[in-house]
């Protein structure tokens, strides 16, 4: 008969089977750290550097863009040999994936710190922000009718609606199913800017501002929903015009808030009708989109669904799922300070480290931290836009509280360099996607075309409104 405390025994003995597994996990998640440590130092060596097109349009590559590059070329699957092939194993990628949003924690409390100081500002010109929101149509009225001139007939339908984020992928997921042809599409879409997007809005940014737009209207235009693609769009208007970084973050973690909010909104109500009736026009017969679910079925389900689906308290808060949330909140910081450290040993100029440093780092472990804890409450509540708030806007909003309260957390944290928050978030994003590029041979080329369309679409879209309205504004 095995007791309790026997098999504790058992389970610990060497060489037993939960302890090979034990030091399995210690084993890829140390080589995993080290792969990011080494990019991050690449990267860093590497630093930004410009690329002129021509007399008027210079592009600013970080070195965001390098990790992010770094990590998913020595993850192709055919390069994957000796030491590689351990340190791309299911397990590290897997990590990657599932926790990039936690990594991402300690960035997103920064943008609510940098919103703070200019909250009054962003508010005199909130109907700006929320004139911009509309350029997100731009995705169905610049994408759908090259989608539909390259052949992709309901492909389009998913591949359209916007930047195939979460929320599009709920809508086509539920309206569709994911197996149907608008599913493809938007499963399509959601590949192509999961492996390109941040990649692509880094250097379109800097095309856009040479055509004269106003660097606040493109910096407005950057919260476009995806937390990974506004960075890189906003970090590169930065670097482009460094003495208006603050107003720039400040502007762009500002509309992501906004499209947090309303972004679900936008799309089933405007983008929608608009696709559906622009799609019925084009076809001429050949297709036709029946209304189908109204807007307001949108995300019904059954009481007896819902009830087996909802997140339980006491599986939310167990105490070993938040021990996992503080460790990799606590190896997100303390990479912070690592590339940090790096910029300095390779900029003796470049933001120094001090206790206002650490400080800084401190208090953004701690907003990540309540942001989650609220993030989580949240999900318990029968309001759907409290309960589908994502937690990235809940660590903003948090820290943006906190800063709101006492400007010491402002001080602390505007400690911290900016573009440090930025580059391990890429280089784990770079891992996480590894196995997803062998999907990207069998996408069609013609959701690639319809993508950076769909991507232009958005952006192009969003500024230009925004550039109207600061002008009316007088701004």
């Amino acid at each position: 008969m095995t007791t309790p405390s026997t098999a504790r025994r058992q389970s610990a003995a060497p060489g037993s089977p939960s302890t090979s597994t034990r030091w399995g996990v210690v084993l890829d998640m140390t080589l995993l750290v080290t792969l990011v440590l080494l990019t991050i130092a690449v990267a860093e060596v590497i630093g930004t550097r410009t690329v002129q097109l021509s007399s008027s349009v210079t592009i600013t590559v970080l070195p965001l863009v390098f990790a992010v590059l770094l990590t998913m070329l020595l993850g192709i699957p055919a390069w994957r040999r000796g030491i590689l092939r351990r340190v791309y194993s299911p397990r590290t990628v897997g990590f990657s994936g599932a926790f990039l949003i936690i990594i991402m924690l300690p960035l997103m409390a920064r943008y609510g710190a940098d919103v703070a100081p200019r909250l009054q500002e962003i508010l005199s010109i909130g109907w700006v922000f929320l004139l911009q929101e509309l350029g997100n149509l731009g995705t169905v009225v610049l994408g759908l009718p090259i989608a539909l001139l390259l052949g992709l007939r309901r492909h389009a339908i998913g591949s359209t609606l916007g930047l195939g984020r979460e929320g599009e992928l709920a809508y086509i997921s539920e309206k569709y199913t994911l197996n149907s042809d608008p599913g493809r599409g938007v499963l399509s879409m959601y590949l192509m800017g999961t492996l390109f997007g941040a990649l692509f809005f880094s250097f379109f940014a800097p095309v856009l501002l040479a055509t004269g737009l106003d660097v606040r209207a493109l910096a407005i235009a950057s919260g476009m929903g995806s937390a990974s693609m506004m960075t890189a769009a906003s970090s590169t208007l930065a670097a482009q015009a460094p003495d208006l970084q603050d107003t720039i973050i400040s502007y762009a973690a500002a509309s992501q808030l906004l499209t947090s909010f309303i972004g679900t909104y936008t799309m089933v109500f405007l983008a929608v009708p608009l696709q559906r009736a622009m799609f019925n026009l084009m076809m001429r017969g050949k297709d036709h989109l029946p209304t189908g679910h109204s807007a307001a079925t949108l995300g019904a389900r059954s009481t007896a669904t819902e009830a087996s689906t909802a997140p339980s308290a006491r599986r939310l808060f167990a105490a070993g799922r938040y021990a996992t949330f503080i460790g990799v909140v606590l190896l997100s910081v303390a990479l912070v300070l690592f590339t940090q450290q790096v910029k300095l040993w390779v900029d003796p100029e470049s933001t120094p480290i001090t206790a206002l440093t650490l400080g800084g780092l401190a208090a953004l472990w701690l907003f990540s931290l309540l942001g989650l804890v609220i993030g989580d409450l949240m999900t318990l509540s029968r309001l759907p836009l409290v309960r589908d708030f994502p937690v990235l806007g809940w660590v903003s909003l948090v820290s943006l509280a906190g800063c709101l309260s006492w400007s010491g957390f402002v001080d602390a944290i505007g400690a911290v360099d900016f573009l440090s928050l930025t580059t391990p978030i890429l280089a784990f994003a770079g891992v996480s996607v590894a196995d997803r590029l062998v999907d990207l041979s069998k996408t069609s080329w013609k959701i690639a075309i319809t993508a950076i369309f769909v991507f232009i679409g958005t952006y192009a879209g969003s500024a230009l409104l925004a550039h109207f309205g600061l002008s009316v504004a007088g701004m």
